[in-house]
C-alpha cells in the first residue's frame, strides 16, 4: 500500500473558508495555554517541550496543535490568515492545511457558515 492510499482523501475548501474553536477545541486552547504558562516556571526549551508534549498526549492531539488552536481564539479565520499568521514558527503552508483538516475531523474546529447571499437588486422594466 503506497502512502498515497493510506492518507485520507483531501478536504476541499474555498480560499475564504472560515473555522472557528468547537467547545473542546477552546477547552484544549485553555489547558494548552495554562500548561505552557505552567512551564515557564522552569527555565528552557526542554520544559516547554515537556509540557507540550504532555498536553498533546492527554488529549490525543499533536504538540504543535496548540498553535493551531490559539489562533482561533480571538476570531474565525481563513487557512491563508493562519499561514500567515505562523508564518516563521515553523509550519508550512501544507503542514497549516493537514493540521486544520485533522483538528476539523477530531471535532476541535469547526466550519464557520458563509453569510447568505444578498438577495438580488429589483428588476427593472
Amino acid at each position: 500500500m503506497s502512502d498515497n492510499e493510506s492518507a485520507p482523501p483531501r478536504t476541499k475548501w474555498s480560499r475564504s473558508q472560515r473555522f472557528r474553536l468547537t467547545a473542546a477545541g477552546r477547552e484544549a486552547e485553555r489547558a494548552y495555554r495554562q500548561d505552557i504558562v505552567a512551564s515557564r516556571a522552569e527555565a528552557g526549551r526542554k520544559s516547554f517541550d515537556a509540557a507540550r508534549g504532555e498536553w498533546a498526549a492527554r488529549l490525543a492531539l499533536e504538540p504543535t496543535d496548540g498553535l493551531y488552536l490559539g489562533e482561533l481564539v480571538e476570531a474565525p479565520r481563513t487557512i491563508p490568515e493562519i499561514a500567515a499568521s505562523l508564518d516563521g514558527y515553523g509550519p508550512q503552508r501544507g503542514d497549516v492545511r493537514a493540521a486544520i483538516e485533522r483538528l476539523v475531523r477530531l471535532r476541535m474546529m469547526e466550519l464557520v457558515a458563509p453569510p447568505p447571499a444578498p438577495p438580488a437588486p429589483p428588476r427593472r422594466w
